[in-house]
């Protein structure tokens, strides 16, 4: 296990039309060895922007990012994800990592 106070996780939730964008923009990324995509179902008591059909299933399918970067990298990293999305549409949040390593 290695130890890095250092280290922080990234969690940016993207609308389905902007997944393909964040990709091509994060595989670019030197300062990132990788990053996890999973697809997920958002729901939010704020659903008047969903379509007819998300409204009655309840959730919008979202995908969600992991990025785990050094913390010095995490500003250039939100910038890097805003030039996708003028329109403020990624929530996100960053927790700190107390370890990581592999097993």
């Amino acid at each position: 296990m290695q130890e890095n106070n250092n280290f922080q996780l990234l969690i940016a939730i993207v609308p389905e039309q902007l997944k393909d964008k964040l990709v091509d923009r994060l595989i670019g990324q030197e300062t990132l060895s990788g990053f996890s995509l999973s697809k997920i179902q958002g729901y939010s008591a704020q659903h008047h922007q969903y379509n007819i059909q998300e409204q009655v299933e309840g959730y919008r399918d979202f995908y969600r990012f992991e990025l785990l970067h050094d913390s010095t990298h995490y500003q250039d990293l939100l910038a890097h994800i805003r030039t996708i999305s003028p329109h403020n549409n990624i929530r996100f949040w960053c927790v700190p990592v107390i370890e990581q390593g592999l097993l």
